[in-house]
């Protein structure tokens, strides 16, 4: 197995994460500090009472409404980067499973991690595998852990997590792949690769697994390397969903 890594120097890439949508809202026009005055001379004609009972309604609706736009306005303004760390902040407090995009932050200048902020349940150990890169073998101390991985992404319809870990040469380089299945043959993938002192990251998204004809295939293999094989490949095209662009860093 061999990693495919851009060891030239690129600048690190701005993030961009996609925060769970808030709501606008808008306040009061200036109107009503003339319209109360009016108010205050009293029924001198038909239309004043109704002018003057609407515009105290209006009044009353402004400053209580003064509070509910600020909240909102200030929520998206909480989801933003920080201008202290340089690193988004938590985006999804109201998900419970990594369930959307908001789910994810990156985590460049720290350990240059995709983080899932959102719970998750593990639905089996971590496919942990150490490789060679020169004779691109590998072995798994823990095959049971390789086949309940395959076991899951075949039949596609449990909810939580994976972890799929190549180790290379000592930690030379590596591949760690996390998935958050999502119950229908879909996942949210976030997958790294580093090599020496470069790594990259694949964009972080919604992907679709491949068919289940091909990972029951993968678990009927009796060589534990055909199985590392066919863990590296295990979604079908282009996120339908980008959470977090590709982007470059250095270890």
């Amino acid at each position: 197995m061999r990693l495919h890594l851009d060891l030239l120097a690129v600048p690190l890439l701005a993030l961009t994460l996609t925060a769970c949508p808030g709501s606008d809202k808008t306040t009061a026009g200036d109107t009503t500090t003339d319209a109360s005055t009016t108010g205050t001379t009293g029924p001198t004609t038909g239309t004043s009472e109704p002018t003057s009972t609407s515009t105290d309604t209006t009044t009353d609706a402004s400053t209580t409404g003064t509070t509910g736009p600020t909240t909102g306005t200030s929520e998206p303004t909480s989801t933003s980067t920080d201008t202290t760390t340089g690193e988004p902040n938590a985006l999804c407090p109201d998900h419970t499973a990594a369930d959307a995009c908001c789910c994810f932050e990156a985590h460049v200048s720290t350990s240059s991690t995709v983080e899932n902020v959102c719970g998750t349940t593990g639905l089996c150990p971590a496919a942990e595998f150490e490789c060679s890169e020169i004779d691109e073998t590998c072995t798994a101390a823990d095959e049971a852990a390789v086949d309940c991985v395959l076991d899951a992404l075949s039949a596609g319809t449990m909810v939580g997590s994976l972890t799929i870990h190549y180790v290379i040469d000592d930690f030379y380089g590596q591949r760690k792949i996390d998935l958050y299945l999502q119950g229908d043959r879909t996942a949210y993938v976030a997958d790294k690769e580093e090599l020496d002192v470069s790594g990259f990251f694949e964009p972080t998204g919604l992907y679709d697994l491949r068919e289940a004809a091909y990972f029951d295939a993968c678990r009927a293999e009796a060589d534990l390397q055909a199985k590392a094989d066919c863990l590296e490949d295990i979604v079908e095209g282009e996120a339908s969903e980008v959470c977090i662009e590709s982007f470059h860093y250095e270890t």
